[in-house]
């Protein structure tokens, strides 16, 4: 049957048509992740319509093909599919073998190494269920983006998938979800809530999984210590918020009105005591440390101190292990914070699992008192000096002498002094029991003002470490920030800094000006 050859604009419609089916099958697979029944039904189109075209010109095709224009387009067409086999290639050769480069200088990218080291060492396969509906579309990328990070490095035992809870009403009621945007971490038969998107929340949720119980540490109050709760810069409201991250439970303690520790302390914390202990809380702590209890002692030096007999009734505690606090003010002018002698920063670490990620990272104690051991004890105490100062330090006992040199704008000379380097903290724990102590010279590093995120010292992870080491739970011991965020010590001594100065603010300067004047003088 021959059929009238049909006319040129409506073979130009059917082929338009089919094009425009084409292009509408490819956006639906793109929209989609799929070929859908939409992408479907426009592709059979772009078919129909193509075989409709071909049908009623046979001759036209066969003209274009034999042309030298097909062979050019066919040549480019097999060129662009190459390209793209070799590009599929590579992709699916890149999911298979995924590597992660973080080029950032903050590596703000980047999870951290106790997230690292918690991602590694999970005892159980972990799945995170995260349940987000179409109304929460605008927060699942940076959650997702979170998520497929720890997974990256769990070496297979984290998981996640994403639960649409208004299509998937009955799964969302299953796992008692009532809130869109809600993530669960889940490992056997447990699991952690999580609603904010960041690796403090997710790291939070996998400590508090791990553990099988919630250890207590309680911090002693009655003798002006520092506030748990207190937000402003002296309090360690955020030391507290970061112990509970931890899964630590933290409560305070007054000792005045039970006389007893609680059976139920993992760690006792006393941390900036401004008036002396009671004769019975002393006695209450002794008895807890010799009978393996657990405890840190964070004590500013008395510079700072209003009380009296504050140095004494602590050192009574620790009378028994052989070490005590000295009743002095360490003045380290070679390696100190913004050139100020009396904030030691050091990276000098003694060997202790404690401060093992924190090598080459500073920490800053503002205002500080040495602590020594007394009375060399090693057949019942293991002793390590935990952080030090420089050699170039001195301890200052004569307090009066060290205000009246400073309101004279100089430092006492270290003549006849202690010389570094000097103990900042130490920790001891018992050779056939297991009470362990952690001394802090100072209280100070640990508030507020002192760990904030925004702050490049390691500061809180040097405390939370301690309080992970005297609650034997070594596993947590890690740096909790990038360690691009933290600050490498680098100090400059007051004769450096003054180099520094004169080189670039005086000598510099000079130097073009010299210049400019002898191009002058020979031009004139």
């Amino acid at each position: 049957m021959n059929l009238a050859r049909p006319s040129e604009s409506i073979l130009r419609a059917l082929w338009g048509l089919a094009l425009l089916a084409l292009v509408a099958a490819g956006v639906a697979w793109v929209i989609e992740g799929r070929f859908g029944a939409p992408g479907v039904i426009a592709l059979i189109l772009a078919v129909l319509l193509g075989g409709v075209a071909i049908y009623l010109a046979p001759e036209q095709i066969r003209t274009w093909i034999s042309g030298r224009p097909f062979a050019f387009g066919a040549n480019a067409i097999l060129a662009s599919a190459a390209f793209i086999g070799i590009m599929v290639l590579l992709n699916v050769l890149a999911t298979r073998h995924a590597q992660r480069w973080d080029l950032t200088a903050e590596k703000r990218f980047s999870l951290s190494p106790q997230t690292l080291q918690i991602l590694q060492s999970l005892p159980e396969p972990v799945e995170a269920l995260a349940f987000f509906s179409q109304n929460f579309q605008f927060a699942r990328q940076d959650a997702e983006d979170l998520l497929d990070q720890y997974r990256h490095y769990s070496n297979g035992k984290f998981s996640y998938r994403f639960i649409d809870p208004v299509a998937q009403a009955s799964m969302a009621r299953q796992w008692g979800v009532t809130r869109d945007g809600t993530i669960l971490f889940v490992m056997k038969d447990r699991r952690q809530e999580v609603t904010l998107y960041n690796e403090q929340e997710f790291t939070s949720a996998l400590v508090k999984l791990i553990r099988t119980t919630q250890p207590k540490i309680y911090f002693l109050t009655g003798h002006g210590e520092r506030d748990i709760n207190e937000e402003g810069d002296n309090g360690y409201a955020q030391v507290r918020r970061a112990l509970e991250r931890e899964g630590y439970q933290v409560e305070a303690l007054n000792l005045a009105v039970t006389s007893t520790v609680p059976a139920d302390a993992a760690v006792i914390v006393l941390a900036g005591p401004t008036r002396p202990l009671l004769d019975r809380e002393i006695e209450a702590l002794k008895g807890y440390l010799n009978a393996g209890g657990r405890m840190l002692v964070a004590l500013d030096p008395s510079l700072q101190i209003t009380g009296e007999g504050v140095t004494e009734s602590i050192n009574r505690i620790l009378e028994d292990w052989g070490i005590a606090f000295r009743d002095d003010v360490i003045i380290d002018p070679v390696s100190s914070m913004f050139t100020d002698p009396l904030t030691p920063l050091s990276s000098r670490y003694g060997f202790s699992s404690i401060t093992e990620k924190l090598r080459g990272i500073a920490t800053a104690f503002p205002a500080a008192r040495s602590i020594e051991e007394v009375r060399s004890q090693p057949e019942r105490f293991r002793v390590v000096r935990l952080v030090e100062t420089s050699g170039q330090s001195w301890s200052e006992t004569d307090l009066p002498g060290l205000r009246q040199a400073l309101n004279q704008g100089r430092l006492p000379s270290p003549e006849g002094k202690k010389l570094g380097p000097l103990a900042l903290a130490i920790t001891a724990e018992q050779v056939n029991g297991k009470g362990r102590v952690v001394l802090f010279g100072d209280a100070d590093f640990a508030a507020n003002q002192n760990v904030g995120a925004n702050l490049p010292f390691a500061n809180l992870d040097l405390f939370v470490n301690s309080i992970n080491w005297l609650s034997e739970s070594e596993a947590l011991i890690g740096l909790r920030q990038s360690p691009a965020s933290t600050v490498r010590a680098l100090s400059a001594t007051p004769a450096q800094t003054r180099t520094v100065f004169t080189l670039t603010v005086i000598a510099m300067p000079l130097a073009v000006l010299a210049i400019g004047a002898m191009i002058w003088w020979q031009r004139r």
